[in-house]
């Protein structure tokens, strides 16, 4: 069974991995005038830029995009020499954590010889360059800008630029949450597997954070969780490498959790002691593998998937869930605030995020679209407006597609130049709403990119839920991927109550949550082994094309959904460029390619228009 104990009885026996209250007032460092910032995150699951002026322009971008190479990381030239050739115990073992959790050295390239171009790209419709810049921020605790590679040389790059890095992991976290939220002032809650050393705890590293955020940047820290003891992002790796999946695919162990039994849940709770401070104890590492090995030896890649291997997806998962739902209600208790933002690696786990919600019933919550290490160019550049340039804070979400635009010329050059059949309907959102409901296959490129991991319409593929083998033809055929895998729906914000158990908007696919019972059988294709499914919410405000184009499919089935998935393949990233779009829809089935206003179709649209898919 689950324990709680006292705040005081708590901290008595975690005074060792739980730092006392502190209270820190912004700004830390000296007001800096700005006009144009920039926000650089190197970290070990890839990198960000994000721009930001004062004007309101804000456009952010992921290394993996621009490259077409997933979870592409970026060193210094130096650097990914020294880490690939190691000659010290610090690069060593930075060296053996890349190879053990990927079987080889990270793809990667070098910030002397990517950076700039990236950059440049990013920037390309706004005319703004390297010497324009004004104000640039990332962290000593991230790769390549570090302050032992090229951060004290930033300003070779950056010649007008006052450059900030003091900034830990777990405070960009905390602003990639908070200043996105448009929340007045909010309880702050940050969980990953750990960031980097610190200093001020003697070389130990956190794994979480409690605090409190307000727009006049006032922060207090309430609680910090210290890595190893306190991990919860550690103990989910560990399951997911233990059913074959290497780091950076957990969600696939999200996934494959529901097929499985309790049986070693069972036996694990009984080790996990969860604090009223949002603290927790659990079998260290070594001892949690020892017992996954004994129950089953470690699955290896595209090995047979087990019951046993579905225990322990299982087991790993409702560990975490009842972590973070321990967390979240630490968060408001201890903060005494009902507004609560989230973020880090594990605010991805959309499972969590759903029992957390409904455990703690907050009067308003705000989990980061792109809450992990890839979405921290982001916190940098918020950070950097409103902490340290002092800028105006703004009261409502910020948009999640914040990718560089692409005119409709690039995309008729494509268009008509590629040998399908292309055509520029006079109404697009109806034409592909009815391909779509006659079981057809649907690429839809459009306007900017999302910047996080999730696919929110712009570039997403996109099929009939109603369609019972609809899942495994697309697994299989056009994502390349484990059968098992469940696909996510995007429904009408106004319908999404009448289909499932969610009385709030979820914009970013970051709840898994029921689907009504009288409506399981109508969306097959949307609906996992258990009935859940992790749902977008689309309002005519956030997204006016893809809301209307679902609205239209609704029109013709009476579906106010539509199966969303990303547009990539397994092993890719999602697609950024028009070119990429092309590329992909040339190499899968899939069967038409809505790029921007223009239709590209495998076969003449009109047979689409007017027959049904085989499929």
């Amino acid at each position: 069974m689950l324990y709680n104990v006292s705040p005081r009885t708590a901290y008595e026996l975690l005074k060792k991995v739980a730092t006392p209250v502190t209270t820190r007032l912004f700004p830390r460092f000296p007001k800096v005038t700005a006009n144009r910032i920039l926000g650089i995150a190197c970290t070990g699951h890839g990198a960000s830029i994000a721009y930001m002026d004062s004007s309101g322009v804000l456009i952010s971008s992921l290394l993996e995009r621009w490259t077409g190479v997933k979870y592409m990381m970026m060193f210094s030239a130096a650097e990914e020499q020294a880490i690939r050739y190691p000659q010290n115990d610090v690069d060593r073992s930075i060296n053996y954590i890349f190879t053990c959790r990927s079987g080889k050295f990270p793809e990667c390239t070098t910030f002397e010889q990517s950076f700039m171009p990236w950059m440049d790209w990013m920037l390309k419709d706004i005319g703004v360059r390297a010497e324009d810049i004004d104000l640039v921020i990332t962290s000593d605790g991230h790769f390549t800008t570090g302050w032992a590679r090229l951060g004290p040389e930033l300003k070779r790059w950056f010649p007008k630029a006052k450059v900030v890095r003091a900034i830990e992991h777990h405070e960009i976290h905390q602003r990639q949450a908070f200043w996105q939220s448009g929340f007045p002032e909010a309880a702050v809650l940050t969980l990953d597997t750990c960031g980097e050393q610190l200093a001020r705890l003697k070389g130990r590293k956190l794994s979480g954070t409690i605090s409190t955020l307000n727009q006049s940047g006032v922060h207090k820290i309430f609680r910090e969780f210290r890595f190893p003891e306190m991990s919860a992002g550690l103990i989910y790796d560990t399951t997911t490498q233990h059913v074959g999946f290497p780091q950076g695919e957990e969600g696939k162990t999200m996934g494959l959790a529901p097929y499985g039994e309790t049986e070693l849940f069972d036996q694990l709770r009984e080790d996990l002691l969860l604090y009223d401070d949002g603290g927790f104890k659990f079998l260290d590492n070594d001892k949690f593998t020892t017992v996954l090995n004994e129950y089953v030896p470690a699955r290896e890649a595209k090995g047979e998937i087990t019951q046993r291997h579905m225990n322990v997806a299982y087991a790993g998962q409702a560990i975490v869930n009842s972590i973070v739902t321990n967390a979240w209600k630490a968060a408001m208790n201890l903060t005494g605030l009902k507004k609560i933002v989230y973020a880090g690696g594990l605010a991805l786990n959309s499972v969590s995020n759903d029992i957390a919600i409904r455990a703690t019933q907050p009067d308003a919550y705000y989990i980061a679209p792109n809450p992990g290490d890839p979405g921290q160019g982001l916190g940098c550049v918020l950070f950097g407006a409103y902490e340290i340039a002092g800028w105006a804070p703004r009261h409502n979400e910020l948009p999640e597609y914040l990718g560089p635009k692409y005119t409709h010329e690039e995309m008729k050059d494509l268009a008509f130049q590629c040998g399908y059949p292309a055509t520029l309907p006079n109404d697009l959102e109806p034409v592909i709403a009815r391909c779509i409901a006659n079981g057809h296959i649907i690429a839809r490129y459009d306007g900017s990119a999302e910047f996080g991991p999730r696919a929110l319409g712009n570039r997403s593929i996109l099929v009939d839920p109603r369609r019972p083998g609809m899942k495994d033809y697309l697994n299989s055929r056009v994502k390349h991927r484990e059968g098992f895998r469940p696909f996510a729906p995007t429904v009408l914000e106004e319908y999404s109550k009448d289909w499932f158990d969610l009385d709030i908007s979820s914009p970013y696919m970051l709840r898994v949550v029921p689907i009504l019972p009288d409506k399981i059988d109508l969306i097959p294709a949307v609906a996992h082994v258990d009935g859940t499914a992790r749902v977008q919410t689309i309002s005519n405000q956030e997204n006016p094309g893809y809301y209307r184009l679902i609205d239209t499919f609704r029109e013709v089935t009476n579906i106010p959904l539509v199966l969303n998935t990303s547009f990539n393949i397994a092993g890719k990233p999602i697609v950024e460029k028009p070119q990429d779009a092309l590329d992909c829809f040339e190499q899968t089935e899939i069967d038409i390619l809505a790029l921007g206003p223009y239709v590209i179709s495998k076969l003449p649209l009109d047979r689409y228009l007017t027959e049904e898919s085989s499929a």
